[in-house]
C-alpha cells in the first residue's frame, strides 16, 4: 500500500493509537539543541549529513529516516536526526546506537508536517489514559520519501515505553 492509500484510509482511522512490539535497532544520526524557530530548516541538512557520513563509512541504511525528541519543545528542542543502519559500525561525527526491542505507543500521522499538532492532540489524552511509563524520548518516523506530497506523507508516532 503506497503513501496515497494509507491517507485514504486515515480518513477513517484517525492515528489509531495502539501498542506495538518494535524490534531492535541501530540509529545513526546528528544531536542537536536549537530553537524551535529553527527545527523546520534543519531536518534538509542533517538528513544530507548524515546520509553523507552513512555511505563514506560504507555503511547501510535501512529503516525510515527519524527524529528523536528527548524533551519536550518549547524555546527551544533537543532532537538527533539521523537513519536506520544495517549494524553497528563507528561513523565520523554521529552517534551511532543499538536501540533494543521494546513496547512503544504508536499513532500514525497522515498529512503534511503542519498539521502534526493535531495527531499529537488526538494521540495524547489515548496515551495518558493507558497510565504507563514512558522512556525518556519519543520519535518521529518518515515513512514518504522527501519529493512525497505533503498531503501524502505518513509519519509514525512513536513512544517507547520505559
Amino acid at each position: 500500500m503506497d503513501a496515497s492509500e494509507l491517507s485514504k484510509e486515515a480518513e477513517v482511522a484517525g492515528v489509531d493509537p495502539h501498542f506495538e512490539e518494535l524490534d531492535a535497532w541501530v540509529s545513526a544520526g546528528v544531536r542537536q539543541v536549537v530553537p524551535i524557530a529553527e527545527l523546520a530548516g534543519l531536518f534538509t541538512p542533517v538528513y544530507d549529513q548524515v546520509s553523507a557520513a552513512i555511505t563514506q563509512a560504507g555503511a547501510v541504511m535501512v529503516g525510515p529516516a527519524y527524529a528523536e525528541y528527548f524533551a519536550m519543545p518549547e524555546d527551544t528542542v533537543d532532537v538527533e536526526i539521523g537513519f536506520g543502519i544495517a549494524e553497528p559500525t563507528a561513523i565520523d561525527g554521529l552517534n551511532v546506537r543499538q536501540r533494543p526491542a521494546t513496547t512503544a505507543v504508536v499513532g500514525t500521522h497522515f498529512g503534511g508536517y503542519d498539521s502534526l499538532d493535531e495527531s499529537y492532540a488526538e494521540l495524547m489524552p489515548w496515551l495518558e489514559s493507558q497510565d504507563v511509563a514512558l522512556g525518556d524520548s519519543m520519535f518521529e518516523w518518515y515513512l514518504s520519501e522527501p519529493d512525497e506530497a505533503p498531503e501524502n506523507t505518513v509519519t509514525k508516532l512513536v513512544f517507547p515505553l520505559a
